[in-house]
């Protein structure tokens, strides 16, 4: 293959993919058969969750999520490039895609008007910050995110260091309800609170299956996510040790399901009250409260 000057070789592809953890709860779900489009189009592998998304106005109305002031996009999963069509006459350079899929970036390397689009051919669960954060502009991350590893890409999001401004785009959308959920609802979980103890979220649309090819067995839902003005001050990995604990053991109280916190430092103790509840009664910015307790009392 001629190989665009902007298409940038990254993680290990090939056999590698099957080593990624690209599994999990939901995966199952999206075992459709191996499905190709029209001549010189891409196969959508199970391997890698793929489902294209054909609806343009879809498409277009994702892009259009993004900000116009966002000095770096990055689009993950790019594949045959239907929402990257929207993003790329509107941030130009400014927009870098990643794609694990060695078709998909063959593909988009033939199309006229993808010349010049800057392509990173890898996993974007195993880029180092260096592939695609930039500290100095205002960032934005959106995607048709694969299914079965959209948990990780949000763990991905807020361990690069709360660098990205908008996190936007598709998930199934089970999983974007409960990236928006509010406390008190069964949705409301871990990812509910580590990602909104510093984004604001609101879910936008819904997603029905005919909108893909192959088309999945869920229905998707579209989120859009944006940096609070003012960031907690506690320790990212305080406050995931907190929510994580408390989740652990989501049927018990809190006095139970953090016994081992409580019990390992003596200083640590649950306001009055709080150990007759359950981890779901707590808000945000409860947990952010338990965190920085948690780090004082080290």
């Amino acid at each position: 293959m001629r190989r665009d000057k902007h298409i940038e070789k990254g993680g290990k592809t090939g056999k590698h993919v099957q080593n990624t953890p690209r599994g999990g709860k939901w995966a199952s779900k999206f075992e459709d058969a191996t499905v190709k489009g029209g001549k010189g189009e891409v196969h959508a592998k199970k391997a890698l969750g793929q489902h294209f998304l054909t609806d343009e106005s879809i498409a277009q109305r994702i892009a259009d999520l993004v900000d116009d002031s966002v000095g770096h996009v990055v689009e993950i999963g790019p594949g045959m490039g239907m929402m990257t069509k929207y993003l790329y006459p509107k941030f130009g350079e400014r927009l870098l895609c990643l794609e694990i899929d060695g078709e998909s970036v063959e593909f988009l390397g033939r199309q006229v008007w993808a010349q010049g689009l800057q392509v990173w051919h890898g996993d974007f669960l195993q880029a180092t910050n260096e592939v695609w954060v930039k500290s100095d502009v205002k960032m934005a991350l959106i995607g048709n995110y694969p299914y079965n590893i959209s948990t990780q890409i949000v763990f991905q999001l807020l361990e690069c260091g709360v660098k990205v401004s908008q996190f936007a785009g598709m998930f199934q959308k089970e999983v974007a309800e409960r990236l928006a959920a509010g406390e008190g609802n069964k949705d409301y979980g871990i990812t509910s609170i580590l990602l909104q103890a510093y984004y604001d979220c609101r879910y936008e649309f819904t997603v029905h299956e005919g909108s893909f090819n192959p088309p999945p067995k869920v229905k998707s839902g579209v989120i859009d996510c944006r940096l609070k003005n003012v960031l907690p001050t506690c320790d990212y990995g305080a406050l995931k040790l907190v929510v994580k604990t408390a989740f652990s053991q989501r049927r018990k109280t809190l006095g139970n399901a953090l016994k081992s916190l409580t019990a390992s430092r003596e200083s640590f103790v649950l306001p009055e009250g709080w150990a007759a509840k359950r981890a779901e009664q707590l808000t945000v910015e409860d947990y952010l409260y338990l965190a920085e307790c948690w780090t004082k009392n080290a």
